[in-house]
């Protein structure tokens, strides 16, 4: 298989990139309940590809995105669920329940990371995905994304502004805004730090494979004590593995 479209709905927004020999180019974004086709248009049209492979949490919009897929004569999409082959097995009570992207993580890390290992989603939620070594994908831990931490601070306080993270080593604030962005940084570092440590207590496994995505990932992450690969197509990476998995599928 050459080439492959791969497609990540969220929440809010959407990536798009071509997947071919375990590497993603050409990453683009739009929303995800975008207007008029010219919005998308250019981001699906740039190359040839064999195969469309989506994960969406957004099921109101599939309909829309297939139509768009069919009007450019690129092949039927296939989209991720736990019935596909995932090159890893799914341990979980209503497989049904997990989230596409999810799935698309646990693809990815046990290819990339191997078994047992974690994938942290810096998202509009902050997810943790876990792969078991015997088991496979066996569920995982979900907690607010740092888009809602700001968001909710703004909404529900009378004097708090609406703030984006930004590069700081202070430890304690000097202004509103700076005491916001402090707390949310270490806080979330506190957070990360405390779950990754009962992970590691919970699989009996020591320095536990670590890989984050997400767009806050580097923002958590850089500079920080605890060891972790960040790469920002591994969602669209698992895509592109689980096209590869399923050829007969995905054409």
């Amino acid at each position: 298989m050459n080439s492959i479209l791969v497609i990540d709905i969220g929440n809010t927004s959407t990536s798009v990139g071509y997947y071919r020999n375990g590497k993603v180019s050409g990453v683009g974004r739009c929303k995800s309940r975008f207007r008029d086709l010219e919005e998308v248009l250019p981001l699906v049209t740039t190359q040839t590809v064999d195969a469309v492979v989506i994960a969406s949490v957004v099921p109101p919009v599939n309909a829309k995105w297939k139509r768009l897929i069919k009007t450019v004569d690129l092949p039927e999409p296939l989209f991720v669920s736990h019935e596909l082959e995932l090159g890893v097995p799914v341990d979980y009570p209503k497989p049904e329940k997990i989230g596409a992207d999810r799935l698309a993580n646990a693809a990815a890390a046990a290819k990339l990371l191997g078994t047992p290992s974690v994938v942290c989603d810096f998202g509009t939620a902050l997810t943790f995905d876990i792969i078991d070594a015997k088991r496979g994908y066996i569920g995982g831990i979900i907690c607010p994304g740092l888009p809602l931490m700001f968001d909710y601070l703004a909404e529900k306080t009378a004097l708090l502004p609406h703030v984006e993270p930004v590069k700081t080593n202070a430890v304690v604030g000097r202004n509103t805004k700076q005491a916001m962005q402090i707390g949310a940084r270490l806080g979330y570092r506190g957070m990360v730090r405390e779950v990754l440590q009962s992970l590691e207590c919970e699989l009996g496994e020591k320095n536990l494979p670590v890989c984050c995505t997400g767009g806050y990932a580097g923002w958590i992450f850089k500079d920080w004590d605890v060891a972790a690969a960040i790469d920002p197509n591994l969602t669209l990476k698992g895509l592109g593995i689980i096209g590869e998995l399923n050829p007969r599928e995905s054409q």
